[in-house]
């Protein structure tokens, strides 16, 4: 609701989606996601560089912090070999303490497990409380 009456016409709100119940993510992500504040997240490129993606440097990714991002974001020229192994090791072994996990601002007000249909049916009931009540005042 906020995005729209700020006049864009939609909203990136996929960290909404990434605890339901058909997101394709194991058990342990799901409970980091629900656990995590708003302010356990980062904006990085370094997964991507570590990880060999020749994504352009204007499109980083938000992740929830880990070691691996603590330890070399803005450092991703200094990236060996070993890191990089490392961080593929913990992608495999779903290490989250290396491996990266996607998750928007949003993902501190994730607190549930829900439906896709239940979060698209939510999204939108808010959408339109806010815009109504925000419609009232003006």
């Amino acid at each position: 609701a906020a995005v729209l009456a700020a006049g864009a016409a939609g909203a990136w709100v996929g960290t909404a989606f990434s605890a339901c119940l058909e997101a394709s993510v194991s058990p342990a992500v799901r409970t980091q996601l629900l656990a995590a504040r708003d302010t356990d997240t980062v904006t990085t490129r370094v997964f991507d560089v570590a990880q060999g993606y020749p994504w352009p440097a204007t499109l980083p990714e938000r992740v929830l912090r880990n070691a691996f991002s603590d330890t070399w974001d803005g450092r991703e020229a200094e990236l060996t070999d070993a890191e990089r192994d490392a961080l593929a090791a913990a992608v495999a072994a779903e290490d989250h303490r290396l491996a990266p996990i996607n998750a928007g601002q949003g993902v501190g007000v994730l607190d549930t497990v829900e439906s896709a249909a239940e979060v698209v049916a939510r999204l939108g009931a808010e959408a339109e409380r806010l815009l109504g009540r925000w419609g009232e005042t003006g």
